[in-house]
């Protein structure tokens, strides 16, 4: 029974995250289309999250204590935030608090460490990984790869290494994963650029309140992708080659914060490549799609490099360089 309990209290912290637009494994916001921002949907959520924590669990825990022979340990209850409505705010007596760890900590343990900071009854809008993550991209820290599953990483750049950010990979309840861990450094480089952290924290609130006061939950009414020249010019010019989800990323960085245009998605840039006979969609032994450079791609800066995968299999990361990335942003506005 008690396992099934703490079955239960996940699932309701799953299903919280998920109302909220929040991937609950990575932290992350769920892309504006997911079907799980969709207001109906979301509402339905917290509804089964609300059920559980009234009606089934308290059940299941009244149950649990009468056939317990003695009195159990009485565990220290989950934090249950209110729905945040205020901006976010650390002050210097609430950082004070914060304790930097000698042992590396995880980016998400970092957040978490964060948000234990605020106070329960302030309404405030807490930290998601994604707030941090973003702006160490910006700064040049991590920079996203996907992995032979083709899932987004922020792992950190040869710059992040310096300045205390590493590449982990460890097996966790079964399941290999990578991940970046900061160490004493590196979580003051964090502490030292928090204002702009929680400047996304803010802008992911007022844009929530901008939709609810439109009665919008999801991107109804934007305009699909598109940016201007003078726009363009802002783009990062490099030769490095980058996975297709870093060229989404550099590309919605040039929209205005309070733009009504769609973000691209990595898929779209992708899809594109295939379209334009640069890149080919191919099939494994095992029926798994994975996508390979044309001819006409190699002499157009698509590059791929051999990396090891989680079973220690090699597989091939479709990279883009300069040439290629160039290609994009002179098609920029026909890609949607």
């Amino acid at each position: 029974m008690p396992a099934e309990i703490k079955i239960l209290e996940r699932a309701e912290m799953y299903l919280r995250k998920l109302s909220c637009g929040v991937n609950p494994l990575t932290e992350e916001d769920l892309p504006e289309g997911d079907a799980c921002r969709q207001e109906r949907i979301s509402k339905c959520l917290t509804y089964v999250a609300d059920y559980l924590k009234q009606k089934v669990m308290p059940v299941m825990e009244r149950q649990e204590k009468a056939k317990a022979p003695k009195p159990l340990k009485v565990l220290k209850p989950r934090v249950v935030r209110d729905i945040a409505d205020k901006e976010l705010v650390f002050t210097p007596e609430m950082l004070s608090k914060f304790e930097i760890s000698d042992e590396p900590v995880s980016l998400s343990g970092v957040v978490r460490r964060l948000n234990f900071l605020i106070p329960q009854d302030s309404g405030m809008m807490p930290l998601v990984y994604a707030d941090v993550a973003e702006v160490l991209s910006k700064e040049g820290i991590l920079l996203k790869q996907e992995n032979d599953k083709g899932k987004d990483l922020n792992l950190p750049t040869p710059h992040g290494e310096e300045l205390g950010f590493a590449r982990v990979e460890a097996d966790i309840r079964g399941h290999h994963s990578i991940y970046t861990k900061c160490n004493v450094d590196a979580q003051k480089f964090i502490l030292n650029h928090l204002d702009k952290c929680v400047a996304q924290a803010n802008e992911r609130l007022n844009k929530r309140k901008e939709r609810a006061e439109l009665g919008e939950t999801f991107r109804s009414g934007k305009e699909k992708f598109h940016v201007t020249e003078e726009q363009i010019k802002n783009y990062p010019t490099d030769e490095a080659p980058v996975p297709v989800s870093e060229i989404a990323r550099r590309l919605n960085d040039l929209l205005p914060q309070d733009s009504n245009v769609e973000k691209i998605y990595f898929k779209t840039i992708r899809d594109w490549f295939v379209s334009q006979n640069y890149l080919e969609e191919k099939k494994n032994a095992l029926g798994k799609i994975f996508f390979v450079p044309t001819e006409t791609g190699s002499q157009n800066g698509i590059v791929t490099e051999s990396r090891v995968g989680k079973n220690g299999e090699n597989y091939d990361a479709v990279l883009y360089n300069g040439v290629a990335q160039k290609l994009v942003l002179d098609h920029v506005n026909e890609l949607t």
